[in-house]
């Protein structure tokens, strides 16, 4: 085994971003890949910043927020190993419109527009996969601002624990989130006070939707889509 396949080797295992391509792919994009670690909350690249890189997340978690005209955040989407952002480097002499930052300790492998635009034409496989997974990514992102724009906090508030539960929970119906989220992050997801989402992370708690394991919280996926479905039925 080389020292690529010895590199990729966990990530095949457990994510998809690589799956379905040959030794020989995964060994040429092997060989266009910087590998860079970072630190928690050390900013990856900012808002108005030209876009020259492709992101790959291998291990650990990615904030992509915007930021309000007060300073605070909106983040737009937590992403996570086999994740793919920093699509705007498709485009020539585009910036990104929103902050990217680790949110652990995070090791990601990145691709130089120059490399990106290389595997375009040379390598349709490999590109493919990460136009997919950014498509993924987009998916998540425009669900982040419709869950903005269009429910009540209380609304917000569940849609958004369901859909991490479903990106980052086991498959169970009682789902725990494996990242660690502060009521100040939550709060800047769904764009409100910290105060408001200590309210309402309690009566979650007590109408049985959420428990805390440790500093993780669990999801009870069910009692909760069916409380979401009964209010928004209520509001129709």
């Amino acid at each position: 085994m080389d020292g690529w396949a010895k590199l990729i080797e966990p990530y095949l295992k457990n994510f998809h971003i690589f799956e379905g391509l040959s030794c020989d792919e995964a060994r040429k994009l092997g060989h266009m890949v910087i590998d860079k670690h970072f630190k928690a909350k050390v900013i990856i690249f900012s808002a108005d910043e030209k876009a020259e890189y492709v992101y790959l997340i291998r291990e650990g978690h990615v904030k992509l927020y915007r930021q309000t005209e007060d300073g605070r955040e909106n983040i737009i989407a937590i992403l996570g190993p086999g994740d793919v952002f920093g699509e705007f480097v498709f485009a020539e002499e585009v910036c990104h419109s929103m902050f990217a930052e680790a949110f652990e300790n995070s090791l990601l492998c990145i691709l130089p527009r120059k490399n990106v635009l290389k595997l375009l034409l040379d390598e349709p496989a490999i590109a493919l996969t990460i136009i997919n997974n950014i498509g993924k990514r987009l998916s998540q992102t425009a669900y982040f601002i419709e869950n903005l724009s269009t429910y009540d906090l209380t609304l917000r508030l569940g849609k958004l624990l369901l859909l991490l539960a479903g990106e980052y929970g086991s498959k169970t119906d009682a789902s725990k989130i494996k990242i660690r989220l502060t009521h100040q992050d939550i709060a800047n997801m769904i764009a409100t006070s910290r105060q408001t989402v200590t309210t309402l992370i309690n009566q979650f708690k007590e109408l049985g939707f959420i428990r805390y394991e440790g500093r993780e919280i669990i999801v009870n996926c069910p009692l909760l889509s069916d409380f979401i479905e009964k209010k928004q039925q209520a509001k129709s």
